[in-house]
């Protein structure tokens, strides 16, 4: 596998975009753009920078008594910590950090009696990416994507890594009659440039991908781009959609290219399995093993949108809403402040610098869990510095899954560029909030007439499990009695919150009945 120059890199999507540090004053580092011609940042990347010198950002140890949070010290933290686990712990961690991270964290894990270690990844991220395994079909880098003489969109890739449009773009501009089809109930941005927009229902992207228009309007290409973005509300058919998609891809002598929640979603499914560690739907799932006890950088609450239960232990690097759930609360390092070895394209290997130390006394995920290891007695010793070998898994192919049906108007999630996953990371950049404070609905104008609103106007969002407040946005592609809410927001979660489908060990957010009024 090629290496990359060990640049800082924003590790926030699989654009992997180079990092620039400026200054404002002696202690306000921000983030610079690239110099490269034609490189940027996204909103998500662009944020990192006012994230760096936040007052938002947790700095040191806090425990919760009642309603009040009391600063601890360090030591007496890591102690009281190591003491909840005692007797037996699920510690979940984020499946977006460095695999020098993770092959570290594993090992401490493996000699801690009782601890169970659970690689988070975004759960329709890894069903997804587990099918495209189970195909055989070759990645695609964003590169690459210059050269397909056609493509099939699945969900909004666009939104998830901007920087992936960039060579669909140039391919259209070079080949007028290379065909765009989009398959995405939520209405996205790659929608507004397709040449045939697949129609779905709230969640149907499956059904629409095994359809015969679709079959038919890529019939020509000879090197057919797939492009799938999973998101949530769309059902249990990922693992299924990114199996055929890669199937569809090998036909046309093409490949997949997938876009994840975080740059390292493909290497942490691949090291879980060479590694033996717990997944999401393992460490979810009550009664199975022990309680999840430890959250290291994974929102578990935002990520699936629930209310409960606490996590005793949760670090971070900024409150989320698992952090606000915990008992004990310890500060965590930034994505851009610890480098290492990242997966791109499912098949370069990318050496990432850190852009700035982090804060004095602020560990990153695997430093914390051997801290946590050693106030707990238990010796481990230095990490030997073996990697896993990230090579690409043999895995079936998903199941066969059935055609859901809805009703009325769906909800449905959708990304967008300004923020990711839950929401809680960036969104504690202040214009972050400022440009966007409550979450976009997408609706038709079809609809928006029928319910006597006009576009930016706010509305009350509810679902069987939750209400909030939103802005309305008309898209003209967008089919009556469908409605997408941005994903980035936890409120959001609330509305779709993911259910345990213990048939299939896996974690899965479904299409909801919606109500929306003035």
């Amino acid at each position: 596998m090629a290496t990359k120059e060990n640049l800082a890199r924003c590790t926030l999507c699989p654009g992997l975009c180079a990092l620039g540090l400026g200054w404002n004053g002696p202690d306000l580092p921000r983030v610079e753009y690239p110099s490269d011609s034609g490189a940027g940042l996204c909103p998500r990347g662009s944020a990192l920078g006012e994230l760096l010198a936040s007052p938002a950002r947790l700095r040191w140890a806090r425990r919760r008594e009642g309603r009040r949070l009391v600063d601890m010290d360090f030591s007496g933290a890591i102690a009281a910590a190591a003491e909840r686990i005692s007797g037996g712990a699920t510690v979940l961690m984020d499946g977006g950090c460095s695999v020098e991270e993770i092959a570290a964290a594993a090992e401490i894990a493996a000699a801690w009696e009782g601890v169970r270690l659970c690689l988070v990844v975004a759960p329709d991220d890894e069903q997804m990416l587990l099918g495209v395994e189970a195909s055989g079909a070759n990645y695609l880098a964003d590169e690459e994507l210059a050269n397909c003489d056609g493509f099939v969109v699945v969900g909004d890739p666009f939104a998830v890594n901007p920087r992936c449009a960039r060579g669909v773009l140039d391919a259209l501009r070079a080949q007028r009659r290379a065909p765009l089809v989009v398959i995405d109930s939520g209405g996205g941005v790659a929608a507004g440039f397709a040449t045939m927009r697949a129609g779905c229902r709230p969640g149907g992207e499956l059904e629409a991908l095994q359809s015969d228009a679709v079959a038919s309007a890529v019939e020509p290409c000879r090197k057919l781009g797939v492009l799938l973005a999973a998101d949530p509300g769309r059902g249990a058919g990922w693992g299924r959609i990114g199996y055929l998609a890669g199937k569809l891809a090998n036909a046309h002598g093409g490949g997949v290219s997938v876009q994840t929640v975080g740059a390292n979603a493909l290497a942490a499914v691949r090291a879980r399995k060479q590694l033996a560690l717990g997944s999401l739907a393992e460490a979810a799932t009550p009664g199975r093993g022990e309680a999840v006890r430890v959250a290291l950088g994974v929102d578990m609450l935002g990520l699936l949108g629930w209310a409960g239960p606490a996590v005793a232990v949760a670090a971070a690097a900024v409150a989320n809403p698992t952090t606000n759930s915990a008992e004990i609360i310890l500060p965590l390092a930034l994505p851009c402040e610890s480098g290492g070895t990242f997966l791109q394209a499912g098949t370069r290997r990318v050496s990432t610098a850190p852009l700035l130390s982090p804060p004095a006394g602020v560990p990153t995920p695997a430093e914390l869990l051997a801290k946590l290891a050693a106030a707990a007695g238990v010796k481990t010793g230095p990490w030997s510095g073996k990697l896993p070998s990230l090579d690409r898994l043999t895995v079936e192919a998903p199941a066969e899954v059935a055609a859901g049906s809805t009703t009325g108007r769906s909800l449905v999630a959708a990304s967008q560029a300004l923020l990711d996953a839950g929401g809680a990371l960036m969104g504690q950049a202040s214009w972050q909030r400022q440009v966007r404070p409550l979450p976009e609905l997408r609706m038709s104008p079809a609809d928006a007439g029928a319910l006597g609103v006009a576009d930016l106007a706010e509305v009350t969002v509810e679902t069987e499990s939750h209400s909030t407040a939103a802005k309305v946005r008309l898209v003209d592609w967008m089919a009556a009695g469908t409605m997408a809410i941005s994903a980035g927001f936890y409120e959001a979660r609330e509305l779709l919150p993911y259910t345990i489908d213990a048939e299939r060990d896996m974690v899965v957010s479904r299409p909801a009945a919606v109500q929306v009024s003035k």
